[in-house]
């Protein structure tokens, strides 16, 4: 089948193991990208093996990118920077931990396509029993998704080029929320989206450098998402951030009593969180 008008972007930070899957789900789409870019924000040689291991192998143009250097380090550095080479209508990411079935770009593209979109958000699963990913649906505000993420992840979308570049890309500066900061501001500025109500993205969770862990760099990016977005969070926004803080401090906080202290206030706030919002 010919080729979809997407350039595939995976950033990578040390899980070659995890990336040769990752790369493994792209090569067999049933309708294929134009290209696929590795961006690799170490410069490895042991993940540049990697990658060009698959490149004679893959029916498209298989790139590795060494996007190491100043400005460097988060996610959504290595995504931009890959991203810029990428001379396709279209553009996909994927994050070295996840993988895709067959279908994700047949089905994500078509969908945006059909509803003439700006893109197109698949459902995600993870690959642990009892861990729950939000879904995404249709007709979503800024104001509703800038305090909870409603299922929009590095991995389950695509997006016309033309639209990702008018935002200028993710937020090289945060180091957590920058798939939901991208969403943010996709709907402030009017950018229209569709959903494929299908899993078609599996999430790993595993224990090796997620951007989920509970870590002083966790809670220094949630601090810096909520400065960023302070116009737009409600009251109850606000708790609900000030709960994911509470939540990631109860562990890394020094000093057991720190810790307590943290505990109470996440419970403090759940309990606040439960009610519904009233923006």
């Amino acid at each position: 089948m010919a080729a979809s008008d997407v350039t595939v972007v995976i950033p990578t930070h040390a899980r070659d193991a995890f990336l040769d899957e990752a790369i493994a789900s792209v090569v067999t789409q049933r309708v294929p990208p134009v290209a696929l870019v590795v961006s690799d924000d170490l410069g490895s040689p042991g993940t540049r093996a990697v990658v060009e291991r698959w490149a004679p192998l893959a029916p498209f143009a298989v790139r590795y990118l060494d996007s190491s250097g100043p400005g460097a380090g988060t996610a959504g550095a290595s995504r931009n920077a890959g991203a810029a080479l990428a001379a396709t209508g279209l553009l996909a990411f994927l994050d070295d931990d996840d993988t895709w079935q067959p279908d994700f770009l047949a089905e994500t593209v078509a969908a945006l396509e059909r509803e003439d979109a700006d893109f197109a958000v698949a459902w995600t699963v993870a690959d642990e029993d009892g861990y729950r990913i939000a879904r995404i649906r249709p007709g979503h505000t800024a104001g509703d998704v800038v305090a909870r993420n409603p299922g929009f992840v590095g991995s389950n979308f695509v997006v016309r080029a033309e639209s990702f570049r008018s935002l200028g890309g993710f937020d090289a500066t945060l180091t957590v929320s920058n798939d939901k900061d991208l969403l943010v501001r996709a709907l402030q500025a009017g950018l229209r989206y569709a959903v494929v109500e299908r899993e078609l993205v599996r999430n790993r969770i595993h224990r090796f450098g997620q951007l989920t862990d509970k870590s002083p760099r966790r809670v220094e990016g949630i601090r810096r998402y909520m400065t960023k977005h302070a116009a737009l969070l409600s009251a109850h926004d606000r708790r609900v951030l000030r709960a994911q803080l509470a939540s990631v401090q109860r562990v890394s906080a020094p000093g057991k009593a720190l810790r307590w202290g943290y505990t109470a206030q996440l419970v403090w706030l759940r309990v606040r969180t439960a009610a519904p919002s009233r923006r």
